[in-house]
């Protein structure tokens, strides 16, 4: 209940309630879509290039789609790959540093297989996956999983060598302690704050990449997100020629960046959290300060 409490304050204080608050918003928005956007994001609803009126909050492309009805699906496009893709290399990432900690047999392969991906640049194995798999919305969260997890298997590794090395490990091992409760009771919850916080980094890049590669003409054209809407506008030549761009790129360039702009937010305030060595030394230093008062009347 202590800890519960402390996390409570702690969303009350600080950046961390509005970022939940701005994040949980966006993501009630995405699961009513289909409710909230007034028509299909394919559909040929309208004049191409109208501005933002009524019935077209954010107008139409040169298509005559609807955009805020792209916003949204695109919303909920780009959250599912950067939160598919952030569960997934977690997973990964995680079982792999911690079974090279307590599976000796596998360790040699684990870490091989580790250095080798760490060895290959990730956008060309992204663009090679994709290339052989083709475009599909799951092939781009196989793609990203893939080359998400290496560098954080050596993280979660490094942090599970030194908590094998303590003295409350060794005595579980006295006691009878196998590997896989070791694994759950000791090394884990040492880890988790590492995992939590690889996990918010992740779905920010995955994101991004997802746009990226969306603007190189690698998205799925069938799955309409904030990068596929940004390809279809910086493909226009007559963009920038007039206001178009305002109520065409703008708005996926703005989600994208919000989004980016939380889950920085939420990740440094939760690590803050979980993690107290992470926190600021002017905060702990505070924390530690003794009152005058209190040290008179010792």
């Amino acid at each position: 209940m202590t800890g519960l409490r402390r996390l409570v304050r702690h969303t009350l204080t600080g950046g961390t309630l509005p970022a939940l608050l701005g994040l949980g918003g966006l993501l009630l928005a995405t699961l009513l879509a289909d409710a909230l956007s007034p028509y299909p994001p394919r559909a040929m609803v309208a004049a191409p290039l109208m501005p933002p009126g009524p019935g077209h909050p954010l107008g139409t492309n040169d298509l005559g789609q609807d955009l805020w009805s792209q916003w949204l699906h695109g919303a909920r496009a780009s959250l599912l790959v950067g939160f598919a893709v952030a569960g997934c290399s977690t997973i990964i990432s995680g079982g792999v540093g911690l079974l090279s900690v307590t599976w000796p047999a596998g360790r040699p392969t684990l870490l091989a297989l580790t250095d080798a991906l760490l060895a290959v640049p990730h956008l060309p194995l992204v663009v090679l996956v994709l290339a052989l798999l083709g475009p599909g919305l799951w092939h781009l969260v196989a793609a990203l999983a893939v080359v998400a997890w290496p560098a954080f298997a050596r993280v979660v590794r490094a942090q599970a060598l030194s908590a094998a090395r303590r003295d409350y490990v060794a005595a579980a091992r006295a006691l009878g302690a196998g590997p896989g409760r070791i694994l759950r009771t000791c090394l884990l919850p040492e880890v988790a704050p590492t995992l939590w916080t690889k996990f918010l980094l992740t779905v920010r890049w995955a994101i991004l990449m997802e746009a990226a590669l969306a603007l190189m003409g690698l998205g799925d054209p069938n799955a309409p997100s904030w990068g596929t809407v940004l390809h279809g506008a910086f493909s226009y030549p007559l963009l920038f020629l007039g206001s178009t761009w305002l109520w065409w790129a703008m708005p996926p360039a703005l989600g994208v960046a919000a989004v980016t702009l939380l889950l920085s937010v939420l990740g440094a305030d939760f690590e803050g959290w979980l993690n107290p060595a992470s926190r600021p030394a002017r905060a702990v230093a505070g924390a530690s300060t003794v009152r005058p008062e209190a040290r008179a009347t010792s």
